[in-house]
């Protein structure tokens, strides 16, 4: 039994006052006080913990309050919600992760360094710039539409439907002529590179974060690196370069 009351998480007291309880049947408070040798202030407490997960119940006669304990046979239901609520619980923790992580990381005074393999994996890291108000970039369309075409405009339709601000650096190509015509805007600005000058990567520079995605024949990765001080290397470096276009 002592391992049903810890998956409650209940102790020993909730556990003896219980059981107890199942012999008695309903009774005052006084009553169950006495019966557990138990002063009446702390079985209160006690009786509550036990109402709080469904364990017992309450109902008034003559104006006194009885509890009595719910019918054992309805234990295994009360197993069954604790185990959806946990999963529930799961299900969203899952789901607020990467923003309880940039919190965590706000915190913290070391880099911390992530890495996204394969081609959903990076469809992530893309919607995690999109979450930034504002971010630069250096950004090869040359490359990304040849490794990830489905994902090649993911990034500009998300920035246009979310409102969000951008700047971009691209390499000189055909892509990158059709990609500045359709997008190029007073929020999502854009200069192309001198002839001659070509990266093999994309990096994206957020407030505390820079992502590095690099694309290849068969695979495509991204490095994360939270740090506010190399981010802010990272903008200024973006800044010159832009400024020299």
């Amino acid at each position: 039994m002592k391992e049903l009351f810890e998956y409650f998480g209940l102790g020993q007291r909730e556990e003896k006052t219980f059981l107890r309880l199942l012999e008695l049947g309903a009774q005052p408070v006084s009553v169950i006080a006495k019966q557990i040798g138990m002063p009446r202030s702390s079985m209160y407490l006690v009786l509550e913990n036990l109402a709080k997960v469904g364990l017992v119940e309450e109902f008034g006669r003559a104006g006194i309050k009885y509890v009595k304990c719910i019918s054992v046979k309805n234990i295994p239901d009360l197993l069954k919600v604790k185990r959806a609520d946990l999963q529930f619980i799961s299900n969203l923790l899952e789901e607020k992760m990467l923003d309880l992580e940039m919190v965590e990381n706000k915190l913290s005074v070391t880099p911390t360094v992530r890495f996204f393999e394969g081609k959903e994996a990076v469809k992530r890291v893309y919607e995690e710039v999109l979450k930034q108000k504002e971010f630069v970039a250096f950004f090869n369309p040359k490359l990304v539409k040849k490794a990830m075409p489905e994902y090649h405009y993911e990034i500009p339709e998300g920035l246009k439907a979310r409102g969000g601000k951008a700047r971009e650096i691209l390499i000189d190509c055909e892509e990158a002529d059709e990609y500045m015509l359709k997008y190029n805007s007073k929020n999502h600005e854009m200069k192309i590179l001198k002839k001659g000058f070509v990266f093999e990567s994309d990096t994206i520079v957020c407030e505390n974060k820079v992502y590095m995605i690099s694309y290849g024949e068969k695979e495509v990765s991204a490095t994360e690196i939270f740090s506010p001080a190399l981010a802010k290397t990272q903008r200024v470096l973006f800044d010159h370069a832009w400024g020299s276009l």
